[in-house]
């Protein structure tokens, strides 16, 4: 008698994924990509641009429609080049999320954000985070990369993570290895990720177009400013899980962290906002008085007889 044996098909969810909401970077539309995760098998996407909450609504849209559930978050790229996915546990963390990207994006001016760790630990209360790391380097040999983990710890606790990504590139084991240990030396749990910037493989070609759109080159002359590999599309949870087979529970926690970001738009409703008003003032007096006083300030020399 031949026994068989049913194969479990590992849970994961992709929650590193970047739209076309960032801007020259991601090569695939909203709606393909959860499409496609939908065919694949993929329960729920974290949806991460850059600096940019921009496609979350359309993101929620398109959960619905294809019952692959919708992670908020987003990519914050800090002023000492750390990385950190950041995603809203409840509404009043979406409110502050929301705020910092404003600080962020007014410091900078159009098209940019300027943040620190500072800035984000004043915001932090209600975020989950998952630390972007690159190469650890050598072993006898200090790196940023600790000091980062060490502010991830103390700032966010027990909802720090540290993400686990290929970059197939020499050595991708050995580096993979070094950050695993470098987690568990600063208590930090590992979280694999896929990096996705687009829904399918044939999608690269179009990605490599908007990299050299971005940096201002042609493609004979992109060299290494274009992506280094060509699997950055989404995968399957049976490909993720045969990926990291060495790190298993990285690939479990994928769920934990969905389990634990609950926040949806559906909880945000149209809230009037709270008028100070003076009582002794009629509401035609109150308007008044803002208008002159703005006007004073915005013209300190005095208000120009015809604005008058």
């Amino acid at each position: 008698m031949i026994s068989s044996v049913r194969k479990i098909t590992p849970e994961y969810a992709e929650l590193q994924v970047t739209t076309n909401y960032s801007f020259l970077r991601g090569a695939s539309h909203i709606e393909e990509l959860f499409a496609h995760a939908a065919i694949l098998g993929v329960p729920a996407l974290g949806i991460t641009d850059r600096n940019s909450l921009a496609g979350i609504v359309r993101a929620h849209q398109r959960a619905a429609d294809t019952g692959v559930r919708l992670v908020v978050g987003c990519r914050l790229d800090l002023s000492d080049r750390s990385s950190v996915l950041v995603y809203p546990t409840d509404r009043a963390a979406y409110s502050r999320l929301t705020r910092l990207l404003t600080i962020g994006k007014r410091r900078a001016g159009k098209g940019a954000c300027n943040l620190g760790w500072d800035d984000l630990a004043a915001h932090a209360d209600g975020l989950l985070a998952i630390l972007l790391a690159g190469d650890p380097g050598p072993d006898d040999r200090p790196s940023p990369i600790t000091d980062r983990l060490s502010r991830a710890r103390d700032l966010f606790g027990n909802r720090a993570y540290l993400a686990l990504t290929l970059h197939r590139r020499p050595n991708d084991a050995v580096r993979l290895e070094r950050l695993a240990r470098m987690a568990r030396e600063h208590r930090l749990a590992t979280v694999a990720t896929g990096d996705v910037l687009y829904h399918v493989p044939q999608r690269r070609i179009l990605q490599d177009v908007l990299t050299c759109i971005r940096e201002g080159c042609t493609i004979d002359d992109a060299g290494f400013r274009r992506e280094r590999f060509a699997d950055r599309h989404l995968k399957s949870p049976a490909d993720m899980a045969r990926l990291f087979a060495r790190y298993p529970d990285a690939v479990a926690r994928t769920q934990e962290i969905v389990e634990r970001c609950r926040f949806s738009l559906d909880e945000l409703r149209y809230q009037y906002p709270t008028e100070v008003e003076d009582p002794a003032l009629t509401p035609q007096q109150t308007l008044e008085r803002l208008t002159w006083h703005g006007a004073a300030r915005r013209y300190p020399g005095g208000v120009p007889g015809n604005v008058v």
